[in-house]
């Protein structure tokens, strides 16, 4: 319901948050020529349009748990691309039929962290990427947030630190888990995590 109300005005509200988040994720996307690419939680589909303008060799899906969100994707993205009406937990895709999976500051929503990535390592492909950026609780502006949302924002459920979401990716059996942290200005401070399902 909250970002149902959100949809429309969301790109010119968060706006420069979004563009910058996504430049994190982006920036750790394999340089492979066709890759096939899911977006959990897509939103409004700035990181695909991004991710396409890029490269136009690649082809992609999103996937969101808000309808109104994939609308305000499907005017951005060409209509060749899926978009997918459903939980980052349940995404309905074969497995092993793609070679990214990537989801930006969706994390603090999820009751259960581990299923999201569960659901990542069952779609990629062998050597296939997982990216996930998110707010860090590393940085005290982020636990000052955190400890506010749990109070105020149903949808909320945790942020969660560094070590916290390596550990998690290495229990589902990801391989090189990478993990940078970054202010992307005086209050946002984010973490972007990669690893690969092994071959």
């Amino acid at each position: 319901r909250q970002y149902t109300a959100l949809a429309s005005a969301y790109d010119r509200r968060w706006e420069r948050y979004v563009r910058d988040s996504t430049t994190l994720a982006l920036a750790e996307f394999p340089t492979s020529p066709a890759l096939r690419v899911v977006d959990i939680g897509c939103g409004t589909g700035v990181l695909l349009q991004r991710a396409l303008d890029a490269d136009k060799t690649r082809t992609a899906i999103g996937v969101d748990v808000t309808f109104e969100m994939l609308r305000q994707a499907a005017h951005r993205l060409p209509p060749t691309v899926p978009l997918i009406c459903a939980s980052g937990e349940h995404v309905p895709l074969r497995g092993a039929s793609v070679d990214v999976v990537v989801s930006t500051s969706a994390l603090h929503y999820l009751r259960d962290p581990m299923r999201m990535l569960r659901e990542a390592f069952r779609l990629l492909v062998p050597g296939g990427t997982v990216i996930v950026s998110d707010w860090c609780r590393d940085y005290w502006t982020m636990v000052a947030l955190d400890r506010v949302l749990r109070w105020v924002d149903p949808a909320h459920v945790a942020t969660l630190n560094g070590e916290t979401l390596m550990r998690l990716m290495r229990n589902e059996g990801f391989q090189n888990v990478r993990l940078s942290r970054q202010r992307i200005d005086r209050f946002w401070g984010l973490m972007t995590a990669s690893a690969q399902r092994p071959c």
